[in-house]
């Protein structure tokens, strides 16, 4: 089945990428513009009371904040030079069609040279995904990924292939060396 939202979300990849940066670049700056790093007194509740900078929370929040955004631009790096590689391999009438539709989000006929198109690219959308799973670790794959063709066929021949095949792939992922 195809998902269109999916492809939507990849021809929309390069003007995520320049606001994930900026809101780095906002974070850090609110960080310091906005709190004082120093204790300071202040009136509440009819008395006056200290209050302080919190290292052991803040900084700590800052950097888990910093270290996930950073995370999230690698990963939107790694699908854009993907998702761009492929467009790069596409026929140009293809590549065409799926920039007016996607990109410049243009009203076209449905035929079946953009229907093809659209299977190729939503495709490949599929195997960007996967392999950004496995190359940032990301254990539950999404489930526009998981189709009925992939579901284990319980036949006692095949059963055994594919359990064969996906303990030694779980192994593999582990970082444990099967025997």
């Amino acid at each position: 089945m195809l998902n269109v939202d999916m492809i939507e979300y990849y021809f929309s990849l390069h003007y995520k990428l320049p606001n994930a940066r900026l809101r780095v670049f906002q974070y850090r700056e609110d960080f310091y513009q906005n709190q004082t790093l120093h204790s300071y007194f202040t009136y509440e509740e009819s008395r006056w009371v200290v209050k302080g900078f919190r290292q052991d929370v803040q900084v700590v929040n800052l950097l888990d904040t910093l270290l996930a955004l950073d995370r999230y631009i690698e990963v939107l790096e790694f699908k854009l030079k993907h998702f761009r590689l492929f467009l790069q391999e596409l026929p140009q009438g293809d590549r065409v069609m799926l920039n007016m539709k996607y990109f410049h989000k243009q009203e076209l006929p449905d035929t079946e040279s953009l229907r093809n198109a659209e299977r190729l690219c939503f495709s490949e959308v599929q195997e960007i995904e996967e392999a950004a799973c496995f190359r940032f670790r990301f254990y539950k794959m999404p489930d526009f990924l998981i189709e009925a063709a992939e579901i284990l066929d319980l036949e006692d021949e095949n059963f055994t292939d594919s359990f064969n095949v996906n303990f030694t792939a779980m192994l593999e992922l582990l970082g444990v060396d099967a025997v």
